[in-house]
């Protein structure tokens, strides 16, 4: 069971990744001029995790999790997804920050991030 306390923890080992706020005031983490993790709210109270994804095949991998993911959004060059963070694990969670990291920071940025290192913190 994951938190949003997991994910600033986890986001601490990725370079150049700030704590930002979203538009409505919910906490975010951002690298460049974009953000790569949003926390928001069901309508249960539950905290979810908004991140994104270059694979564009992840809404019909995810079909049979919506219980973890309800909000999948297929954009043109990415996909939105929102996972209830106390269905994921923490290697989940790690996970999903890595790729929204890559996909909304860049390329470069991605490449800089030592995977071992960051998932020995899982």
């Amino acid at each position: 069971m994951a938190t949003w306390e997991d994910v600033d923890d986890l986001v601490k080992g990725l370079p150049d990744a700030r704590a930002t706020t979203a538009h409505e005031g919910s906490p975010s983490w951002s690298a460049g001029r974009h953000q790569f993790a949003r926390l928001r709210w069901d309508d249960d109270g539950r905290e979810l995790l908004q991140s994104w994804s270059g694979d564009m095949s992840l809404g019909d991998a995810l079909q049979g999790r919506r219980e973890v993911f309800p909000v999948v959004h297929t954009f043109r060059y990415r996909v939105s997804t929102w996972a209830v963070l106390e269905r994921l694990s923490r290697r989940e969670v790690a996970e999903l920050l890595l790729d929204s990291y890559a996909i909304r920071g860049g390329v470069k940025r991605g490449e800089a991030v030592d995977e071992a290192a960051y998932f020995a913190r899982v």
